[in-house]
This record gives C-alpha cells, sequence and structure tokens, in this order.
C-alpha cells in the first residue's frame, strides 16, 4: 500500500509540472453589422499633423454602388502623398494563453474598384494586402523627422511577407474593373504563426502599405479570423 502511495504523488508532481497545452481553436467573424467590432483603423507613414492633407479618412459606412447600400463596411481611405502610406486596421483578441504561439488564418471581403495591372505615380495602384499580428498594441511613433511610424516593421509596399503581416493577395479585381467589385483574400494556405504576450492577448492586423501616389479607397465587408494551437 506504501509503494502505491508515493507511485500516486510521483504521478501527480509530474502531471502537475507538465508544461503541455491542450488544443485550442477558435472562430471569430466580424461582419461590422452593428459597429466597428473593436477594430481600430491606423494610418502611419506621413507627416505628424497632414491628416487632412492626406485626406485620411475610416469609419462604418454603407457599401457604394453598385454593391448592396444596406450592408455595412468598413471604409478606408487616404491619398498617399508620402509615397509610403500605411494603412490598416488592428483588434485585441484576449483570454489566450500566455506567451504561446498559435496558427492564424485569415478571411476578409473587400469591396475595391482597383483594376489589375493598372499604372500610376510612384507604383501601381494594386496594392498588397496583408494580414498577420502582433503581441504588443499597435500605435504610432513619431521619428527625427516628424513623421508618424508604426511600431512594427511591415514589408508589403514590397510585396514581402514578414514575421508580422504576410501578403494574402493585392486589391486588383480584374484588368477591366472600373466600379466597385466584391473579392475575397486570404492566408488559409500558409497560416501566420502569431504569440500572444504575458496576458494572453494577440493584436490582429490586416492593411495595406502604398507606393502609389494616389488616393486609395476601399471597404472591408467582413474579418473572418480561425486561431489554432494543436498542442505539444
Amino acid at each position: 500500500m506504501k509503494h502505491c502511495f508515493i507511485a500516486l504523488i510521483s504521478f501527480l508532481v509530474i502531471a502537475g509540472c507538465s508544461k503541455d497545452k491542450p488544443e485550442f481553436f477558435r472562430e471569430i467573424t466580424y461582419g461590422f453589422n452593428d459597429g466597428m467590432e473593436g477594430w481600430t483603423v491606423m494610418f502611419s507613414d506621413y507627416p505628424a499633423g497632414q491628416d487632412s492633407f492626406y485626406e485620411l479618412k475610416s469609419g462604418l459606412v454603407r457599401l457604394p454602388l453598385p454593391l448592396d447600400t444596406t450592408l455595412n463596411a468598413v471604409m478606408l481611405s487616404g491619398n498617399n502623398h508620402s509615397d509610403d502610406l500605411f494603412t490598416y486596421m488592428y483588434k485585441p483578441v484576449t483570454g489566450l494563453a500566455p506567451n504561446t504561439t498559435y496558427q492564424v488564418t485569415y478571411i476578409v471581403n473587400i469591396a475595391s474598384n482597383i483594376a489589375t495591372g493598372s499604372e500610376g505615380a510612384g507604383g501601381s495602384p494594386d496594392l498588397a494586402f496583408g494580414v498577420g499580428g502582433t503581441d504588443s498594441i499597435p500605435m504610432n511613433i513619431t521619428d527625427g523627422d516628424g513623421y508618424f511610424r508604426p511600431n512594427f516593421e511591415v514589408r508589403l509596399q514590397s510585396g514581402q511577407s514578414n514575421d508580422i503581416m504576410q501578403v494574402a493577395g493585392h486589391l486588383g479585381v480584374t484588368d477591366t474593373t472600373t466600379v466597385y467589385t466584391a473579392i475575397q483574400r486570404h492566408n488559409l494556405n500558409k497560416p501566420m504563426s502569431i504569440k500572444t504576450n504575458r496576458d494572453g492577448t494577440m493584436f490582429l492586423l490586416v492593411g495595406y502599405d502604398s507606393g502609389f501616389e494616389g488616393k486609395t479607397t476601399i471597404y472591408i465587408k467582413l474579418i473572418d479570423v480561425k486561431i489554432e494551437y494543436k498542442g505539444k
């Protein structure tokens, strides 16, 4: 009996010290029918105080014609005078395991009137669209030249992915597009690895980084996110 008791204690100690985490899956769909649903719009890579000159606008509006104008979407709009305007949205997701790396996939429904292969000053209006995330709250910092810069690195303007944001397609629809059209962009075949902070929070990111020296206006209709941990 004594040996059985010792074996039981040993089992409990080993189990209590185990750092294995159970498998986890969460799917969240943001349809913006009743509001911004916790998403915040940010603009970076432009001179501080020049919001009006850059025509920076965002918010919950109706979809444009010829789409269904009874439906809400998040408008993102800006005129890229700096040849480097970064436009994005972020959303905190809480209640996850602290300091844990999850696999995250996105499906994003967008309304765009941009033609593929189009040309413009500074670069094509057919900008790379990215998805991703970070463990720190996204914010602007001011550099030595008085420009707002994001507190994380993105390479979307060069059409490149990194650990923060991954290219999930472009904003172009077809080479003959002239009106707003529904498109979908995703990273289903290449999930992002996103780590939470010590509070078990990650910050989701979607957006685009423009080299086109002109105005870009798109509408985000839906963001569907799957967060998965497969255990150890």
